[in-house]
């Protein structure tokens, strides 16, 4: 009953945001390891899907800048219609490329880009706006369990498509094609069903102003920990592969991610309800001490059990963990500015740019060395030398959470 008396508590806009950002997370679960493993059975590259991953995120770095300077004082809503807009295009263009999207992955990575730009700008302003310190584990934990549920259905049905495409044609990239199509449909569907109720936008943005907020200590934490973030991003699509060639099929794999999914629910929503305040930073200590033993167990071990540590320890416990307090601390560090809320764009600039270089280095770091050393070992000691920053990020969070305390931050 308390669990859904809090739900209850959630305002509109949060459950709105709830709700889109399931058919998201759905649509990118497909879309993100799948698209990987389709160049990967193309290529067996990991180098062509380092250089792919390279362009998306420069692009989603650029685009918020861009909808910074063009979107001001404009609805939400329109951001969403873009980037819904923008991924529709994208999967039908695979489809329709076929086997020629190797030839075309820097225009496919810029474009995919640039539509999670518009995607994520609105999404930011509209957690803000639509929580507050005291709802926002609770929140979380629902758009967690909603992101799991995606993560449920999305690997399932992946596996499906690709199971009945190999067994229609005889051949699975014919699957993937079914795929691709599935999720542009339901990227058409969304944008046309979007509502314009109670819309919201933000006041300011400039990049003088974006990094002006630097002197800010809490902030000045915040994006050091956004780029030790954004220098992880390439353990993500090495997961993708290393898990494939775990299991040898994307049948066993969305399997394997389905079930997880389920799991991750329930660790959601428990773990969200019983987030309280002051014991964020406890949490967010046992949280990083679990990823990072998943983290080098994982590589080490490669092997079916090693996926199964990685992912229960990890994905279902150590993730929420440590993700909702710095998530927490986040939104404190822009609420904490007296006018926060009107230059909230300018701090997810802020964070995007710093995670965007980050991401940029890391990514094109590996994508120099995969194009030049054997790829299995390579991805193995990334994963795990990789899966070390998160003491980094726990350390930076602390600063963050002493940097707010100072500035008058109460943990009740």
């Amino acid at each position: 009953m308390e669990f859904f008396e809090k739900l209850k508590a959630l305002s509109y806009r949060a459950r709105l945001t709830i709700v889109l950002h399931t058919v998201f997370t759905l649509a990118e679960t497909i879309g993100g390891v799948f698209f990987n493993l389709y160049l990967w059975r193309l290529t067996s590259s990991l180098a062509l899907i380092a250089q792919y991953q390279f362009f998306f995120w420069l692009a989603m770095m650029l685009g918020f800048i861009l909808i910074g300077y063009a979107f001001k004082n404009k609805g939400m809503s329109q951001l969403f219609r873009i980037g819904f807009w923008l991924n529709f295009i994208f999967f039908c263009l695979i489809v329709w490329l076929g086997e020629r999207s190797i030839n075309w992955t820097v225009y496919l990575g810029l474009l995919s880009g640039l539509a999670a730009g518009f995607y994520w700008s609105a999404h930011e302003v509209m957690v803000l706006s639509g929580t507050s310190d005291k709802t926002r584990e609770m929140f979380y934990g629902v758009l967690m369990s909603g992101e799991s549920v995606a993560r449920i259905a999305g690997p399932a049905l992946s596996a499906g498509l690709i199971w009945l495409g190999a067994k229609w044609r005889g051949e699975a990239l014919f699957g993937y094609y079914l795929l691709f199509a599935f999720v542009a449909l339901l990227f058409l569907v969304t944008e046309l069903a979007i509502n314009r109720v109670k819309d919201v936008s933000f006041e300011r943005f400039s990049l003088r102003g974006v990094f002006g907020l630097y002197q800010r200590k809490a902030w000045r934490w915040n994006l050091w920990r956004s780029f030790v973030d954004g220098l992880m991003i390439s353990r993500w699509f090495v997961w993708g592969v290393l898990s494939y060639l775990i299991l040898t099929s994307e049948v066993w794999l969305g399997t394997m991610m389905s079930l997880v999914g389920v799991l991750a629910i329930i660790s959601n929503i428990l773990i969200g309800q019983w987030f309280k305040p002051n014991l964020r930073a406890r949490l967010n200590s046992w949280g990083a001490a679990l990823l990072v033993i998943a983290g080098i167990a994982y590589p080490l071990l490669l092997n079916p059990l090693g996926l199964v540590f990685d992912q229960i320890l990890g994905e279902i416990i150590g993730i929420p963990l440590f993700t909702f307090a710095w998530l927490a601390w986040f939104y404190l560090a822009v609420e904490t500015d007296y006018d926060g809320k009107k230059r909230q764009f300018e701090y997810y600039a802020g964070h995007e740019i710093w995670q965007g270089i980050g991401r940029i280095l890391s990514i094109g770091l590996f994508w120099l060395l995969a194009s030049n050393l054997e790829q299995v070992n390579l991805a193995r000691w990334w994963f795990g030398g990789l899966s070390l920053l998160f003491i980094v990020q726990w350390w930076l969070l602390k600063k963050v959470r002493t940097a707010l305390v100072k500035a008058g931050y109460k943990e009740e």
